[in-house]
């Protein structure tokens, strides 16, 4: 009988605990928190423009290093939640502007433009929780590395 209440005493404390780990994966955290993880360098942002009026998308590639640490160092600033897989739409075709960073590596850490920003690192994705966003900076940062 003893032993069925440690057994018992042991499962609650290990249900416990995976809650509490499955309730932080989804607690807001600093932006750079899920850069550390990528520990690589930064090479290339790559812009992409959603096609508008029958005219076709278009991408460009930025390698200037001073323009990937103003992008680093805006977005800094802000918090990020990861997404529950039920918040995902896997189908959703719309669109968007977006942003990515590679690395050396061959890693993408996209940022795609919506009503708030959305981040996508490999599988994961995460929305930035607190605001507003300084969308007047994103505006000018796009115009001025557009070719």
């Amino acid at each position: 009988m003893k032993m069925r209440a440690i057994l018992l005493i042991a499962l609650m404390i290990g249900g416990t605990y995976v809650m509490l780990q499955s309730y932080q994966e989804y607690e807001e955290k600093r932006f750079s928190e899920i850069l550390a993880p990528m520990n690589a360098h930064f090479s290339s942002l790559i812009f992409t423009k959603p096609a508008i009026a029958g005219s076709d998308s278009k991408s460009w590639i930025v390698d200037e290093p001073s323009e990937i640490e103003s992008l680093l160092y805006f977005l800094q600033n802000y918090h990020v939640r990861k997404l529950a897989p039920e918040e995902i739409d896997p189908f959703d075709n719309v669109e968007q502007f977006s942003i990515s960073l590679q690395d050396e590596n061959g890693n993408t850490l996209s940022i795609i433009v919506t009503e708030d920003l959305i981040i996508q690192n490999s599988i994961l994705y995460y929305e930035i929780v607190d605001g507003p966003l300084n969308v007047d900076w994103l505006v000018q940062f796009f115009i001025s590395n557009q070719t």
